[in-house]
């Protein structure tokens, strides 16, 4: 039985998603939002199509954050049906290896600090939200990371290089359509077989082949995809999904060149199984888009660069066509749509763009100035793009939507019919990014707004590989009124290029731009567009992930100046501190500054940065002034104090029976454990996991932000700094320990 992609699932209260987004950025840093999708889609045992609230893919995990409004589980509104029906697709996600998490709407917002400490326990050890995973073969490091404007030969001279000074993995970054695959299959060949080629699609696997053929005929060729399994050809030839399925088939050593095309997928469950897997001589990964969806570059993974070639640079050195662009302004208003660095809110964006009037504008453009010409529209959504073909269709232009949905044969025989010209217009929305090549296509119509740079590059290359007769690709970029925060990327953003004249070169040669500019445009491909003028326009570029990633956010200059949380965020807003960017998104402001502007900072509001020197006399600073809302910081001073071993180390589990015993002590002697509705009043009821909640919480976070203390990654061990530790005599211990006494005495005296 196929199994279909759900549908997109009916559109949510929007304020616990948004109040999910924002404890989660307050935690981790706003650039890991990125790493969680919204309403991913998964099926459950029976098959039925389900919604995860929030996914967070890391390294080997799944996780699944559940966002819930509490009535219909009461009466008189109880469902037992509904009841009953999530608790099948929590079971569900559950047997399919998820870590299912959740929480109700009322603690969003109102438990936020609650929430955080759950969130801060229960990922801790993600990968992805602290460091990269290093699953990668280990080897040495190349010297140094080489941007070359020439293309492959200069490419197989570096990866010979770097191979004789003892590299073993290595990155071909060169823009699509530029022949990286070519370069590959040539320098496997030089090293010699067997070679395993490993992408995750069976296109990519078709047409490798087919190149692998001609390219190197005297060696035989194997597939491992679906039911075939010819892993003892030269040259194999693989799906990701099937390889990771049966690699104990297979000897680790029996490869000497790994290639894994579209490398950009390579933080993939699947594909670190391959990696960590296989020991060849030599890993290559190849890709048109260094940057990963989470907005880091792919060099993180791949580690050494063996070439680069990027788009600007293949159309300057006439690799690739060059780039016309008309921009086609909208009134379409973006400025509500819920966004993160990388993605709109899918819903959001759907109901923003999805009008019949932008549609019916995307259509007439193409009508008026390029009909007749092999043409991609790249939609929002299946549905998107198969109303806008359904407009193609009704104007006369020979159209068809084509998606994963579709049954391979019929999206196979759809694509045929474009490649052999009798049809004009494609509309996809991803299905196109990547795998499939159709040279000849001469004009793309970026319908689709998208924050991910990757997911516009990939739409790009589509049509900028050459082919007979075809002088250029005409791009038109259709701007919404967008703020300029999530304006989504467009063609002179990709390139750097603020000048703009409609039709002009966004991107070419330089003696063709130097010419155009001498001349005007002399292209007879697209002379009747009739947009032609002298008149530049200037085009904000603005890219703000590159503006603030070498700038410090508050909250860290807080840490490093050794101020209380939120003391600098508060000079801002009562307008005593100038930030160098201010960033708006929804609701929360967030605040960078320069680096160089620390020690300025520090002097103005008489703050002295924590250093080994005056670690000791600043702990007991802290200690003196401690402020209270509840009797945990002494309390967790205390504990320390008593459990630490001779090198200031402790368990956690022996620290957390330590901070109980405090309170469960207290009720022995007939006292109240803790004051009013704190957590710590009902220790009885905890369990040991709460208690660490509650300690790891406020009492812990406020020591470690100033660097006091620390705890090691798997979160077994806690120890004081080691740099305070080892200036604390046994004296200031006591001493120490007699503050602690006085704060707890001074607290429940009140």
């Amino acid at each position: 039985m196929t199994q279909e992609t759900p549908a997109p699932s009916p559109l949510p209260s929007s304020q616990p998603e948004d109040d999910f987004v924002s404890l989660f950025a307050e935690l981790f840093g706003l650039e890991k939002t990125q790493l969680l999708v919204p309403e991913f889609p998964v099926l459950d045992i029976d098959g039925g199509a389900r919604f995860i609230d929030f996914a967070l893919r890391a390294g080997s995990k799944k996780i699944a954050f559940e966002v819930d409004g509490p009535t219909h589980y009461q009466p008189p509104a109880f469902d037992r049906t509904k009841y009953e029906d999530d608790l099948l697709r929590q079971n569900s996600l559950i047997h399919q290896g998820w870590q299912v998490y959740r929480w109700t709407d009322y603690e969003l917002d109102q438990r936020r600090e609650r929430v955080k400490e759950q969130l801060a326990l229960f990922l801790e050890r993600v990968p992805g939200l602290l460091d990269m995973d290093d699953f990668l073969p280990k080897q040495r490091a190349c010297k140094a990371d080489f941007n070359l404007r020439t293309h492959q030969s200069e490419a197989l001279d570096w990866l010979a290089l770097i191979r004789a000074e003892g590299t073993t993995i290595a990155l071909l970054g060169h823009a699509t359509g530029s022949g990286k695959t070519f370069t590959a299959i040539e320098d496997a060949r030089r090293i010699g077989a067997p070679v395993l080629y490993v992408a995750h699609t069976k296109n990519l696997i078709r047409q490798t082949e087919r190149a692998v053929n001609e390219q190197w005929p005297e060696a035989t060729t194997g597939i491992i995809q679906g039911g075939r399994f010819e892993a003892d050809a030269q040259c194999v030839l693989a799906t990701v999904q099937s390889l990771s399925n049966r690699l104990n088939e297979i000897d680790p050593n029996h490869f000497r060149y790994l290639i894994i095309d579209e490398a950009h997928h390579a933080t993939a469950d699947s594909y670190q199984q391959v990696l960590a897997y296989f020991r060849p001589v030599f890993t290559l990964g190849l890709t048109a888009t260094p940057e990963r969806a989470d907005g880091k570059s792919i060099l993180d993974i791949f580690r050494d660069t063996a070439h680069r070639l990027s788009l600007k640079e293949a159309i300057e050195c006439g690799e690739l066509v060059p780039i016309r662009c008309v921009r086609v302004k909208t009134n379409v208003d973006l400025s509500r749509v819920r966004f993160n660095e990388v993605q709109y809110h899918r819903q959001d964006l759907e109901q923003a763009i999805t009008i019949p009037a932008r549609d019916e504008l995307i259509v007439q453009t193409y009508l008026e100035h390029v009909r007749g010409r092999k043409a991609v529209t790249f939609a929002v959504n299946v549905r998107h793009g198969e109303a806008l073909a359904e407009r193609y269709r009704a104007q006369g232009v020979p159209a068809r939507a084509v998606s994963g949905q579709m049954p391979n044969k019929e999206r196979d025989a759809v694509l045929d019919a474009f490649a052999q010209g009798e049809l004009h217009m494609l509309c996809a929305c991803d299905l196109l990014n990547e795998g499939w090549d159709c040279p000849d296509i001469e004009v793309l119509m970026m319908a689709r707004p998208t924050l991910s740079k990757i997911i516009y590059m990939q739409q790009l290359g589509r049509g900028t590989r050459k082919a007979p007769g075809k002088d250029s690709l005409l791009v038109f970029d259709f701007v919404d009124n967008a703020g300029r925060y999530n304006q989504s990327w467009n063609i002179h953003r990709v390139t750097g290029n603020q000048r703009y004249r409609p039709g002009g070169f966004a991107a070419a040669p330089k003696d063709r731009i130097e010419e155009e500019d001498r001349t005007g445009p002399q292209d007879p491909l697209i002379l009747h567009l009739g947009l032609w003028t002298e008149h530049f326009e200037e085009i904000d570029v603005f890219d703000w992930q590159n503006t603030v990633k070498d700038m410090v956010p508050v909250a860290e200059l807080e840490r490093q100046l050794a101020a209380s949380e939120g003391y600098l965020r508060n000079k801002v807003l009562q307008g005593e501190l100038t930030p160098d960017h201010d960033l708006s998104l929804g609701r929360r402001r967030y605040f960078y500054f320069a680096k160089d502007r620390k020690q300025t900072i520090a002097d103005q509001f008489g703050l002295k940065p924590i250093t080994s020197a005056n670690i000791r006399e600043r702990f007991f600073e802290f200690c003196e002034d401690m402020d209270m809302s509840a009797s945990y910081k002494p309390v967790l001073l205390r504990a320390l104090l008593d459990t630490v071993d001779e090198e200031g180390k402790v368990s956690l589990h022996l620290l957390t029976l330590a901070f109980r015993d405090f309170y469960l002590d207290r009720l022995n002697c007939g006292l109240p454990a803790e004051k009013g509705n704190l957590r710590m009043a009902r220790v009885k009821e905890l369990t040991e996991s709460s208690i660490q909640q509650v300690m790891l919480g406020m009492p812990f976070k406020k020591y470690a932000q100033r660097r006091f203390v620390d705890y090691s990654r798997d979160l077994s061990q806690v120890r004081i700094a080691p740099s305070l530790w080892k200036r604390l005599e046994r004296q200031d211990c006591e001493r120490l320990r007699d503050l602690a006494n006085e704060r707890i005495r001074e607290y429940f005296g009140r």
